[in-house]
């Protein structure tokens, strides 16, 4: 079984110009994931590319984590309905 990379979040951070408190209100949201190993916190790889967004949506359009939490709920939201269009049309496509 192979373990996942984990990068520390004070890395991530540095690297995004963030405060560390910022991914952790995220945390506190449910929207990025932070793992404790040996009093440190850090980022799973696998979660990195979803992190990255919520920080540049946070740069760009300066907005709060709990600005950031409706705009990742309504982008579910379009993906599940995206998601239901396909499935109707592969539908209507078999009946034609």
């Amino acid at each position: 079984m192979q373990t996942e990379q984990l990068i520390l979040l004070e890395t991530f951070c540095t690297y995004h110009h963030v405060e560390v408190s910022f991914l952790t209100s995220l945390h506190e949201y449910g929207l990025v994931e932070i793992v404790s190993k040996e009093d440190l916190s850090y980022i799973p790889e696998s979660k990195v590319k979803e992190a990255e967004q919520l920080v540049r949506l946070h740069n760009d359009l300066e907005l709060s984590p709990e600005g950031l939490e409706i705009v990742c709920y309504l982008l579910d939201q379009l993906k599940n309905k995206d998601e239901e269009l396909n499935n109707l049309q592969n539908k209507l496509r078999f009946y034609e």
